[in-house]
């Protein structure tokens, strides 16, 4: 993620798959001093609009004046000839209109690729949760930091494993604990008692890496709370999430089999190499049949949940457990 410069810059493009921070971005920006703010939406303004409201002064503006122009889902936009020509045309030191553009994706379209390269990008990706990379516990530290206080890692996982890793509510009790014990203050696990009410959370994309992962246990636990949580409605989500995981360990598997280099392998997956650093080894925990067969009884399982099927939480946590199971080691 790059730092912010010590003069403004034209362009500012937040893009990645944590909401929590990209939201963040939003209200800091709104609350940037000596600038009128405007805020607009990629899915409801047109193009048109959000060039008029980068270069048209309002009526009532002082001369000189200076103005932030806030896109959200800023990734909708398709990047026609208007906003294409007023990126291209801006100049790099010209700071009177500063456009915030919030990608929800992570990926940056041509058009906003160039607005980061007039300006700057700062990148969220979605925070690793695994048990040996946990970076929802390692987040909690640093942000009881910028609150004033000192969160130790044991508190931090205490935190975690009571509240789960909904930032936003993790952000709120940080905040009310800090409330507690003041500026400076060292929390205890007393504290986190009186303040926080634990409501373990999970998330279907944490159980289908339980399962490719082959952690039988984590994946029903996980499973679990996503059903004690989203009830009946958690059927589809979860068959989706280990679709899409399985699909992805299917181009891995195959491209592993041809001997492709670990650079092709994260290109055709889709992914980082510091990302792929994690998923191949559970790649290497499956075969290639046994994963299309995975994958053909999924697709029967996704007809199923949406249809009028008996016990499908049963069939879906069947679905998990043979996914999970002991697998070869290739």
């Amino acid at each position: 993620m790059a730092k912010p410069a010590s003069t403004p810059l034209p362009f500012r493009v937040f893009y990645g798959a944590e909401d929590f921070f990209l939201d963040r971005a939003i209200e800091r920006a709104k609350q940037w001093e000596g600038r009128r703010v405007t805020v607009l939406d990629g899915e409801e303004d047109s193009e048109r609009d959000i060039v008029a409201a980068c270069v048209m002064p309002y009526v009532d503006d002082e001369p000189g004046s200076k103005r932030v122009i806030i896109v959200d889902n800023a990734g909708k936009l398709k990047g026609d000839r208007g906003l294409r020509s007023y990126i291209d045309s801006k100049d790099r030191l010209d700071d009177t209109a500063i456009l915030v553009a919030i990608v929800r994706s992570e990926k940056l379209s041509e058009v906003w690729q160039t607005a980061a390269s007039k300006g700057q990008s700062f990148e969220h990706k979605k925070l690793l949760t695994w048990d040996n990379k946990n970076q929802v516990v390692d987040w909690i530290g640093k942000e009881a930091a910028a609150c004033g206080i000192t969160l130790g890692a044991d508190l931090s996982k205490t935190l975690y494993n009571g509240v789960g890793n909904d930032l936003y509510r993790l952000a709120s009790e940080i905040r009310k604990i800090a409330l507690l014990v003041g500026d400076g203050g060292k929390p205890t696990l007393k504290d986190l008692q009186l303040v926080v009410t634990a409501s373990p959370s999970a998330e279907p994309w944490q159980v289908a890496e339980a399962a490719v992962a082959k952690d039988s246990r984590r994946a029903m636990r996980l499973v679990s709370t996503v059903y004690k949580n989203m009830g009946d409605e958690a059927h589809v989500p979860v068959v989706n999430a280990l679709m899409r995981q399985i699909e992805k360990l299917v181009v891995a598997r195959q491209m592993l089999d041809r001997g492709a280099s670990e650079e092709e392998i994260a290109a055709g997956a889709d992914m980082t190499r510091g990302r792929l650093f994690y998923f191949l080894p559970m790649v290497r925990k499956h075969d290639l049949r046994t994963l299309v067969g995975h994958m053909v009884r999924l697709c029967k399982l996704d007809v199923n949940v949406k249809g009028a099927a008996n016990s499908k939480r049963t069939l879906v946590e069947l679905a998990v457990l043979a996914i999970a199971g002991e697998g070869v080691a290739a």
